[in-house]
């Protein structure tokens, strides 16, 4: 993750959230992070056109699937935005598949410009939105 400048507590959580995830965090590992009623909403994108909410138990369960699939993951935050308890971070991510999932063969890169809302509660994420426009395969490096 690039040196970002950061203005607040929480949006110190969220860099912390995602030099976690970049460093491999997955499952249990995360849980310092939430609320312990979080939901996650993932909005309609190339790699899943369905709308997505997820209660803790399931946000947990799909970290511990994807853990190994990327070689790595980086987040470079562009900008943030923030109100009260919602703080919106505007970033790109970055990930190379490491093994083959579906019809993604392994070594894709991925790149996307996203939109992520957090709302907080208690000084944790108690909501985790997110918007992910990904750039085509075959463009993605």
């Amino acid at each position: 993750m690039a040196n970002i400048l950061v203005a607040s507590d929480q949006q110190a959580l969220v860099v912390a959230l995602m030099q976690a995830l970049e460093g491999g965090a997955h499952g249990t590992e995360l849980l310092r992070f939430f609320h312990p009623e979080v939901t996650q909403i993932e909005y309609p994108s190339l790699i899943d056109p369905r709308l997505m909410h997820h209660d803790k138990a399931a946000m947990l369960a799909g970290s511990e699937r994807g853990a190994g699939m990327l070689t790595y993951q980086r987040y470079d935050v562009d900008r943030w935005i923030e109100c009260g308890d919602t703080v919106v971070c505007q970033a790109q991510w970055h990930a190379k598949l490491a093994k083959d999932v579906g019809p993604l063969a392994k070594g894709l890169e991925f790149h996307t410009y996203s939109l992520l809302i957090f709302t907080f509660r208690d000084g944790l994420i108690v909501k985790q939105e997110a918007y992910d426009c990904y750039v085509p395969f075959d463009r993605a490096a």
